[in-house]
């Protein structure tokens, strides 16, 4: 998709307006939030990947000021299936007017072709955001394990199945630091994420895209 089309799609959702994107649809599709409560993030360099096959481990190249913030989902609901279709980390209420590719250090928008981006890959159909802070601390506690699986983890998302999905919010024992947990849209692949702006030019949200939402739902 061409970053006209994702912009205007990103704009549609934090509008409200996600109805536009089933106006042609066959099926009884909509949208509903779903809290997934506050992101601790202390150091403001956030981390987004696959916390269950943990490859990617560096964070954004922008940061954010340290704080908590509220994760909220975007859950599409078609017919009796459920999936998670954006994943939000929400600084500020204040809608955006603007959106940019969130790079990690290395990357380089500007050699992308018009359907070219940059994301995180996906292998356990879960996505998931953190500080870098967590991200360090949850590689030293995954060490150990053969899997690379924390069971209490795994529990968490099991506990939270509902029909077609499963999401978490787990904090790492004995600290303050958590990862917010979540199915990836139709499961594997690669997911890229984006910066909104408000009309003043602030960072108001951070957004995965796990592409549920097809070029042509796009008015």
């Amino acid at each position: 998709m061409g970053m006209d089309k994702q912009i205007s799609k990103l704009k549609i959702l934090r509008a409200g307006e996600s109805e536009k994107f089933f106006i042609n649809s066959k099926f009884h599709e909509k949208i509903e939030e779903q809290p997934l409560g506050l992101l601790n993030l202390p150091t403001g360099k956030i981390v987004a990947n696959d916390p269950l096959c943990f490859y990617e481990t560096e964070p954004f190249e922008k940061t954010v000021k340290p704080g908590r913030y509220p994760v909220i989902l975007y859950v599409q609901h078609i017919e009796d299936d459920r999936r998670v279709a954006f994943a939000e980390i929400r600084f500020t209420e204040k809608l955006p007017v603007g959106f940019e590719l969130a790079l990690i250090k290395g990357q380089d928008s500007e050699k992308l072709s018009e359907d070219e981006y940059y994301g995180y890959g996906v292998d356990s159909g879960t996505g998931g955001f953190m500080d870098e802070l967590t991200c360090n601390e949850f590689v030293t506690l995954i060490e150990p394990t053969d899997d690379g699986m924390l069971p209490e983890l795994e529990k968490a998302l099991s506990d939270s199945y509902v029909y077609t999905y499963s999401t978490a919010n787990y904090t790492l024992p004995g600290t303050d630091n958590n990862l917010t947990v979540f199915s990836s849209g139709y499961g594997d692949g690669c997911y890229p994420s984006y910066w909104g702006y408000d009309e003043n030019g602030g960072l108001c949200c951070l957004i995965t895209d796990f592409e549920t939402i097809d070029e042509e739902d796009i008015s």
